[in-house]
């Protein structure tokens, strides 16, 4: 069974949060989390979902995706890895009025 996974990107602003932590070595280490407000559909459900924007990342245009989870999983000496940035491939964008 192969059920697509559909993402679809909502207009609006990218969420931009941003901190400090103390990492294994007692250091202070800067982070920022760049998510995007989604849905994600499948198996004729729909969730919310949040888009995880790597650093860099312009935000996706709203509009209607297909998550390639293959091209999400890495495999190395039999451990397996799914990353958290999404990788969509578009379906349906939505027009500019």
């Amino acid at each position: 069974m192969n059920t697509e996974v559909i993402v679809e990107v909502f207009e609006g602003d990218v969420d931009i949060r941003g901190g400090t932590f103390k990492n294994d070595q007692g250091e202070q280490v800067e982070y920022e989390t760049r998510k995007q407000p989604a849905r994600l559909e499948s198996n004729g459900y729909a969730y919310p979902f949040d888009v995880r924007l790597e650093k860099g990342r312009a935000p996706f245009p709203p509009g209607r995706y297909v998550m390639d989870c293959g091209a999400m999983l890495s495999v190395n000496k039999g451990a397996h890895a799914i990353s958290k940035f999404p990788i969509l491939r578009a379906v349906k964008p939505v027009a500019k009025a």
